[in-house]
């Protein structure tokens, strides 16, 4: 939604200043960047929630200050789910209400990847807002798990075991071709285990064996 040189993100928050409803979130309608509401105004960038705060809570103490939501929905411009807190106090609130990320394979808030995996499945069948109560976290949480902020999937790919590289020392000792080693490993293919053994530092003393079909005898 196009906003530019009309006023409308401005008057929003003027208008919702002194907004009733502390038990609700009040969601930033118009654009978002990395889940924080913003908008532009007379050639300047602002984050809607910290415009809202300012407004609402006069200006930041210092410029370290943040805008902290006590909701944990970086989308919220609810004056009554802000307020300035120190970079540490914000960051201890994210832990708490589990939109804090750890790392890029990190988890978020208290969750755990079981509990995830149970989330995602729910998505399209549940709400936000029930899955939000149901594990007592906020329902931004909940949103960046069925979007992968958060809780990331454990990666699918299967990594060589040592016993397995083992196996391919042995077997290539035996003086085995790369076709006959990729039958002890049905699952990895030809191509995996060349590839493994190269990384190694290992090669196979026999060609690669052709697998064809034999000519009939005598044309028949």
């Amino acid at each position: 939604m196009s906003t530019k040189g009309n006023g409308k993100t401005i008057q929003f928050l003027r208008d919702h200043t002194a907004y009733p409803h502390a038990d609700w979130c009040l969601i930033w309608p118009f654009s978002t960047t990395r889940g924080y509401g913003t908008f532009g105004y007379l050639g300047k960038h602002y984050y809607a929630h910290r415009f809202m705060c300012e407004l609402a809570h006069g200006s930041a103490p210092s410029d370290l200050h943040e805008a902290a939501h006590s909701c944990g929905d970086t989308a919220c411009v609810n004056p009554n789910h802000l307020s300035w807190k120190t970079p540490s106090e914000n960051g201890l609130d994210n832990r708490q209400h589990g939109t804090h990320i750890r790392s890029r394979y990190g988890s978020a808030g208290k969750l755990t990847s079981e509990q995830a995996e149970t989330i995602r499945g729910f998505q399209g069948s549940k709400t936000l807002v029930q899955l939000a109560d149901e594990y007592g976290v906020s329902e931004s949480a909940i949103s960046n798990i069925w979007t992968g902020k958060t809780h990331y999937r454990p990666s699918k790919v299967k990594f060589w075991t040592a016993a397995e590289d083992d196996q391919i020392r042995a077997g290539i000792a035996r003086g085995l071709n790369f076709t006959q080693l990729a039958e002890l490993f049905p699952t990895r293919g030809l191509g995996g285990v060349m590839s493994r053994a190269y990384r190694l530092g290992l090669k196979s003393g026999q060609p690669v064996r052709k697998i064809y079909d034999p000519q009939p005898e005598n044309g028949k």
